[in-house]
Parts: C-alpha cells; sequence; structure tokens
C-alpha cells in the first residue's frame, strides 16, 4: 500500500473511532460493492438525503447511538421547566393556583414515569421520539385551558408565552420531522383556540403576527437538523465503505482475493504461538508446475487466470481454521491449524487432485491443463519459527519438483543433503527447472499438456 494510502487509512481509522465506541452496526464487507456505494452517493447528491432502505436500521441504530442521552434529557428539562411555570401562574393568574399546581404535578409524574421507563426499556429511537412532541401537545392544551379559565387581566399576554411549546418540539424532536411537524400543527391550533377565547380580534392578530413566525423558523431549523443526522449517517456509511475497502486491499491479494503475503505471516505468527496445542500444526506451500512456460507461450493474461483457478480451486478444498494465502508470483501457501501429518497429507493431495481435474480455455477450441507440486512441514516445538516452518516447507516443495511434479512432498532431515533452492528474504522460489518442459498428449507421466 502506497504512502497516501497509509495515510487515508489511518485518518480514516481515527475518524471512525467514536462511532466504533458507540457499537454502532454499520457496513460489513460483504455489502462494501460498488452498487451499495452507488446508492449512498446518489442519497448524499439528494437535496432530502433519502436512507436507502437496506440501510435503515443501520440508521435507526445510529440515531440511538448519537441521541439517547439527549433524548432523555431535553424531556427531562422540558417536564422540570413545565412545572416551574407554577411560580409564574402564581403571579400572572392567581386565580387558578390550585388547579394549575394539581394538574402539573399529575402530568410531570406521569411523564416522568413514562420517560424513566421509556428510556430504559425500549431501543427504538422512532418511539423515544415521539414521547416529547405528544406530551408537549398535552402540556399545551391543559395549559391553554387554565388561561381560558382564567379571569385575570394579564391573561392575554401570558398567551404569547405559549410559543415556548413549539420551539420545544420542533427543537427537541431529532428524528422525525413529521413528528414535529403535526406537533407544532396541534399546538398552533390550541393557541388559535386561546386567541379567539382570551383576546379580541386586533390582540389575536398581533398575536398570530409574532407566532407565526416563530413556527415557521423552528419547523425549518428543525428540518434542516434532521437532514444534517441523514447527511452525517451517510457521510458514516461512505468512511465505513471506504475504511473496509482500504482494509481488504491492505490484507487482500488483489489478483485471487486470496489472503496476501503480508497479512499470512501476521496471522500465522500469532497462530504458532499458540502452546501446547490440541494438535500440531502444518504448513503447505505450492506453487504451479511449468508456470514461466505458460506465462511465455500464451501471455501473462492466460497466466493470471490460471491463477485464479487454482485460487479457487484450492479455497473450495479449505477448512473454516485453515488459513489460505497467495505469497507470491505462482507460489501459495496454507496454514493448517490443529492438524495431524497425515491429516495436512490428505489435504495437500486433494487439493493437487482437485487442481489437476481443472482447466480453462485458451481458445474456443483448445483448452489448458495445470498441475501443482505441494511441499508440507510440521510445528515441532513451541521455540520454532514461522521463518523455519516456511523454509522447510520450501524445501519440500523444491524436492517436490526434482521428483517429477504434480506431486507431494514432506520435509525429512535427508532433503538437507540435496540441492536446496536459493532463498530470498521474501522466501520466494528462485530455481531454474530441473526437467526440461515437455509437451505431451499421450504421456501419462506429464500432467500439464494442451489438449
Amino acid at each position: 500500500m502506497s504512502s497516501m494510502d497509509k495515510h487515508t487509512y489511518s485518518t480514516m481509522n481515527a475518524s471512525l473511532q467514536d462511532d466504533r465506541s458507540k457499537n454502532l452496526r454499520l457496513l460489513n464487507l460483504a455489502e462494501c460493492n460498488a452498487e451499495n456505494r452507488q446508492r449512498i452517493e446518489h442519497a448524499l447528491h439528494n437535496p432530502h438525503a433519502p436512507i436507502p432502505a437496506q440501510f435503515h436500521n443501520y440508521f435507526l441504530n445510529f440515531l440511538y447511538a448519537r441521541h439517547h442521552s439527549t433524548l432523555k434529557q431535553f424531556n427531562y428539562l422540558a417536564q422540570i421547566s413545565f412545572l416551574l411555570y407554577f411560580f409564574v401562574d402564581i403571579l400572572i393568574i392567581p386565580d387558578m393556583i390550585l388547579i394549575s399546581g394539581a394538574l402539573r404535578i399529575a402530568m410531570i409524574l406521569t411523564a416522568m414515569g413514562i420517560c424513566y421507563f421509556a428510556f430504559k426499556n425500549i431501543k427504538d429511537i422512532r418511539v423515544l421520539d415521539r414521547i416529547l412532541p405528544i406530551g408537549t401537545v398535552l402540556c399545551a392544551a391543559v395549559w391553554i385551558f387554565l388561561l381560558a379559565l382564567s379571569h385575570s387581566p394579564l391573561v392575554h399576554l401570558y398567551l404569547y408565552a405559549s410559543s415556548i411549546f413549539i420551539l420545544v418540539v420542533n427543537l427537541g424532536v431529532k428524528i422525525q420531522f413529521k413528528s414535529a411537524l403535526y406537533s407544532s400543527i396541534f399546538i398552533g391550533l390550541w393557541m388559535m383556540i386561546g386567541a379567539k377565547v382570551i383576546m379580541s380580534p386586533s390582540q389575536a392578530l398581533v398575536f398570530a403576527v409574532v407566532s407565526i413566525p416563530i413556527w415557521l423558523l423552528s419547523l425549518y431549523i428543525n428540518w434542516n437538523n434532521i437532514l444534517n443526522s441523514r447527511r452525517s449517517f451517510l457521510r458514516t456509511l461512505m468512511d465505513e465503505w471506504n475504511y473496509h475497502t482500504l482494509k481488504n486491499l491492505a490484507h487482500t491479494d488483489e489478483l485471487t482475493q486470496l489472503c496476501n503475503r503480508r497479512h499470512f505471516v501476521h496471522v500465522a505468527q500469532k497462530s504458532i504461538r499458540v502452546w501446547p496445542r490440541p494438535a500440531s500444526c502444518c504448513l503447505l506451500m505450492f506453487d504451479v508446475d511449468y508456470f514461466k512456460k505458460i506465462n511465455d507461450d500464451y501471455g501473462h493474461d492466460v497466466g493470471d487466470r490460471v491463477l485464479q483457478v487454482i485460487a479457487d480451486t484450492a479455497r473450495k478444498e479449505m477448512r473454516h481454521s485453515d488459513l489460505l494465502a497467495r505469497f507470491g508470483g505462482e507460489e501459495f501457501i496454507v496454514m493448517l491449524n490443529d492438524t495431524q501429518m497425515q491429516d495436512a497429507l490428505v489435504i495437500a493431495e486433494r487439493i493437487r487432485g482437485s487442481i489437476e481435474k481443472q482447466y480453462l480455455y485458451e481458445r474456443p477450441n483448445r483448452s489448458i491443463q495445470f498441475t501443482i507440486s505441494v511441499g508440507l512441514s510440521e510445528l515441532e516445538s513451541p521455540d520454532q519459527s514461522l521463518d523455519d516452518l516456511i523454509k522447510k516447507a520450501d524445501i519440500a516443495l523444491y524436492a517436490a519438483k526434482n521428483n517429477g511434479r504434480n506431486c507431494v512432498q514432506v520435509y525429512g532431515i535427508h532433503m538437507l543433503a540435496q540441492k536446496q533452492p536459493t532463498l530470498s528474504k521474501s522466501w520466494v522460489l528462485k530455481h531454474s527447472n530441473p526437467m526440461p518442459y515437455q509437451l505431451s498428449l499421450s504421456n501419462p507421466q506429464k500432467k500439464w499438456s494442451i489438449l
């Protein structure tokens, strides 16, 4: 990965730590495909930022993690504020003190009980988001009722304070614009009824001129807040898509979609440190016989297709606990955890036999078959390193090449006396073919043929 990719990966990882700390359920790797990215981009470019249907539950989880605590605090704050207005009632509508106090206390105790139960037991953010607007509509109705019954000369001025209910709803609703809209309409109706009962026509007109802009402006703020929440979620999805994609690129070989060498070494080193083991641990290395000849005769595009077929075939023969990787060039490697050598031999032979049966068409009327040679080594002690395990499998692979190819060889100490390959630091074999390439339709000893 380039330095720019590494920087981008680090930046994305840091930006997502806050969301991950809240255990958000965002994209997984299987969902990071081109179609989903296109859906997210289209939603971001849409003025209404609609959430694609397949991400709707993720969106609700995102909102719950982000707004759960804020909604609870806002509900309790609104309830306490409604209760404290009792002291204003004492000054402005003293003739309604007893009724005001009883109604306010009863409503607040009920609302607090509902909030406590709901925010402790309900995980659906849509339900929690409706508690505040429903409670505010009821409180506004009770308050207008108190003003309509009062004979105080200041009651028409006190009605202007009813705008606080609209502000509470439109600033407190975080998720659903319709909840804010419908609640504001109901509160507006109570206010108009109160104005008709309490005020003269001229006073009601002035009241409407003051209240309607507050109603419209607060609704506009609510709509923008909700749009910003949607866009924030969609941008988080896009960051998550990029995060998973870059992480996958860092761990995956682009051609075969297997683990790459870096990821294999990282995982395998952790695996061999586990000791004592319930069973041994074996390492299997194989590469394509006469692969250079395939590239020279048919081109690298055909060689790439051969590698893809081999990767797909080997992947199907793997168990869930096995780690298969492309190790470099035409070379593949497998870590067989908790596997005895006799079982590893069965797996290796199964892979070799399955690949021997595969073929691909270089032309419509010409197919190509190919084979692999396999080397096996076994982890023998907790002090043995991954480098040593790979080196021994590499020597066994070289022995398989010397023994005619298309076979499986297990590392043995006697192999050290044979001519060994020159190993690079990256463990890639660099040696010439010990047997000249031959093209044959009939010789069963040569598994690589043109049909």
